[in-house]
Formats: structure tokens, sequence, C-alpha cells
């Protein structure tokens, strides 16, 4: 798997994981880092099996 699909997908866990703390912060939650790591997280999972999917599939059609 290339470098490029695991640096896309923890950028995009932690853009997701710095906005959903914000907001959190923002709307006052008990849990906000919690809260925030959780979503972070799901995030960063479903682009990995997302672009972990297309690269089984472009090595498919090889």
């Amino acid at each position: 798997m290339s470098n490029n699909y695991i640096k896309y997908s923890i950028s995009a866990g932690l853009a997701t994981f710095a906005l959903c703390l914000f907001i959190l912060l923002a709307i006052n939650s008990p849990f906000p880092y919690l809260g925030a790591i959780v979503v972070g997280f799901i995030i960063f999972e479903m682009s990995f099996y997302h672009l972990f999917g297309k690269e089984k599939e472009k090595q498919k059609l090889m």
C-alpha cells in the first residue's frame, strides 16, 4: 500500500479530530476530547478502509 494513502487517512482523521474538538468545546460538551477522539478515529478507519478497497480493486484489474 502506498504511503500517500496512509498520509491521507491520518490527515483526514486529524482534521476531523480538530474540527470536532472545536465544535464540542464550543457547545460545552462534558467530554469533548473523548468525543473528538472517537469521531476522528472513525473517520480515519473509514478513509483507510475506502483507500484499501480502492487499492485492492486496482490490483484486481491488473
